[in-house]
């Protein structure tokens, strides 16, 4: 399994074009933007970069690992969301019981079911 801390710096080359502009973006310095690619081209066995003048450029296969680098990275930051999205919400039934008097001098007239507050949120069962 490779390193996702060694995937950013090349996912980030392949949007910005060099390793001055990756190690700026991820706060590394430009040598350990270099080590880290060179790590994980050792860890993925085959060239990810190739020397054109002073720069460098994504191989083939360095290009199949980003598109694959972005699929994961979308999903964690999903899962990252949905985490904190959950630490947010309030499970349960929230019930409130007034004097009809009380509830139209404070609230106005409001529906029968409230809107759901949360996007889990689901009006109570009626019946009998």
């Amino acid at each position: 399994m490779f390193d996702l801390h060694r995937l950013r710096p090349l996912r980030e080359l392949k949007h910005r074009g060099t390793l001055a502009a990756v190690a700026t973006a991820l706060s590394y310095s430009p040598s350990s933007v270099s080590q880290q690619l060179s790590q994980l081209e050792a860890e993925v066995g085959v060239r990810l970069l190739e020397p054109v003048g002073r720069r460098v450029r994504l191989t083939e296969q360095a290009e199949i690992l980003v598109a694959h680098t972005e699929a994961v990275l979308e999903r964690l930051e999903h899962a990252e969301a949905d985490i904190a999205i959950s630490l947010t919400d309030l499970p349960g039934t929230l019930r409130v019981a007034s004097f009809q008097t009380a509830r139209r001098r404070r609230c106005g007239r409001s529906p029968a079911v409230p809107g759901p507050w949360s996007p889990r949120a689901r009006p109570p069962a009626t019946g009998p």
